[in-house]
């Protein structure tokens, strides 16, 4: 048994898809040339998996082992020496460790939502239009607050849509110069996301699905700024009932 997906999807978008260990933070996906993207991300277990590994308790239950928070994302370099180097890692200085990478990886969203610009939205926006048309949904506008309970996310979801939406006046005269180069363009860009959602949904709800949604608008882009563009445009998005469930 091990972490499931869903688990490992929170677990490495919370991450910023990047080694928790503060000496490391390298990027952990990596887009191929004519291959396929790669993820070479590892939800690493903090009290061991099994009685032969690292950290190992065995009043735990497989359960509270491979529970979200009895993991941390690393890359295969830094998972193997937390594992070898118990003595430098016991369990008490992983879940701190995990804790400030996450805190920091939320505060750089925070900074760099302030800095995106239409060259970051047009980036993050053209990797996302499809160019395919739906003619039917079921979306209209309610406010955010309504849709974050009707999809059942939690508190940190919400943070990520508010820091978002504080973009989302930028978005719109974003959308407004694009349309008036290609009209089609912001109905593209609506495509792409349901398109994506309703695949999506299939398999996930809550906050898992809006992580993935996340993972999905970033389109591999690595930087801060252009994932804060990309949380901007997916918040606007969110906030307009294109997509996620009225």
């Amino acid at each position: 048994m091990s972490a499931s997906y869903p688990t490992k999807i929170l677990l490495a978008m919370r991450s910023g898809d990047r080694c928790a260990l503060p000496a490391c933070r390298i990027n952990l996906t990596y887009d191929g040339i004519q291959a396929d993207t790669v993820v070479i991300g590892e939800a690493a277990h903090i009290y061991g998996e099994k009685d032969t590994a690292a950290r190992y308790r065995q009043e735990m239950t497989d359960d509270q082992r491979n529970h979200y928070d009895n993991l941390i994302y690393l890359c295969p370099n830094c998972h193997t020496k937390i594992d070898k180097q118990i003595s430098d890692y016991p369990a008490e200085n992983l879940i701190k460790i995990k804790k400030e990478h996450e805190a920091w990886v939320s505060e750089r969203l925070d900074e760099s939502i302030s800095e995106v610009t239409f060259a970051e939205l047009e980036i993050a926006a053209k990797a996302i239009a499809t160019g395919q048309h739906f003619t039917n949904g079921d979306f209209y506008v309610i406010t955010p607050e309504e849709k974050i309970k009707k999809n059942g996310l939690t508190q940190e979801v919400r943070a990520l849509i508010s820091t978002g939406l504080s973009r989302s006046s930028e978005v719109s005269s974003y959308l407004v110069k694009a349309a008036q180069l290609d009209p089609t363009f912001p109905e593209r860009l609506k495509d792409g996301f349901k398109e994506k959602y309703l695949e999506l949904k299939k398999t996930a709800s809550g906050d898992v699905l809006f992580m993935e949604m996340f993972e999905f608008a970033q389109s591999g882009q690595h930087d801060f700024k252009q994932q804060a563009a990309s949380l901007a445009i997916l918040t606007h998005l969110f906030h307009l009932c294109e997509v996620f469930e009225k």
